[in-house]
């Protein structure tokens, strides 16, 4: 499988994953290719990268934006400061200080961690998603979930029975379950918990300072 890894400074970063068989780089950088690796970095200017449907993609930035359009493989993007968004991907690693996360659809499970700035899913199959000030929402979920905020909104729709962990110091908490699902409410770790024959999934929803909902969808 085809993989690009891309670093760039304060510079806007676009992938576009097309039907194509070969990457090709819009703007000043240094490329370099060892099979089916290539690599672009000291980028000076606004880059544009398009790459094969299904390409792994491993980006970071100090400042720049990342957008990355179309459906690409296992995705992972580090920035500093620096508004995230991705079409599609098969997985998803991101990590940033102070950015919004933007993602459409991942095949697998998402990972996020930002500090301040909110988090949105609109589909993924399982989530673990921690921010320190900021609101996180996922939607059409299928696996289990993690998420942990200090200050923000959590809001998770699930499609199909999966266990949720989820926990706010100061915020509102919704989960959302399929209908006729049977959750069974915990208060201590969803992951030293079992699951009773007559419950379809665990659910943790804990709050300091906010209303807390489990209801179906």
């Amino acid at each position: 499988m085809a993989a690009v890894r891309i670093s760039s400074g304060s510079q806007r970063v676009h992938v576009v994953a097309e039907q194509r068989d070969d990457i090709e780089v819009e703007g000043d950088a240094r490329v370099e290719v060892d099979g089916l690796r290539t690599t672009v970095d000291k980028a000076r200017s606004r880059l544009t990268i398009r790459v094969p449907v299904g390409t792994d993609v491993v980006v970071g930035t100090t400042s720049g934006r990342v957008e990355i359009d179309g459906s690409i493989g296992a995705a992972s993007v580090v920035t500093e400061s620096g508004r995230i968004e991705i079409a599609e991907a098969s997985s998803l690693d991101a990590r940033t200080t102070s950015a919004r996360v933007q993602v459409g659809a991942v095949a697998g499970r998402c990972r996020v961690r930002n500090k301040s700035g909110r988090v949105e899913i609109g589909a993924c199959a399982g989530a673990d998603v921690a921010t320190k000030s900021g609101r996180i929402d996922l939607r059409r979920v299928t696996g289990d979930v993690e998420a942990h905020c200090v200050s923000g909104r959590i809001e998770v729709r699930l499609d199909t029975a999966s266990d949720v962990d989820a926990e706010t110091v100061s915020g509102r908490i919704s989960v959302h379950l399929p209908e006729g699902c049977r959750p069974c409410r915990v208060d201590g770790p969803v992951a030293e918990a079992e699951t009773p024959a007559d419950c379809d999934c665990i659910v943790r929803a804990a709050s300091v300072s906010g209303r807390v909902e489990v209801t179906p969808s």
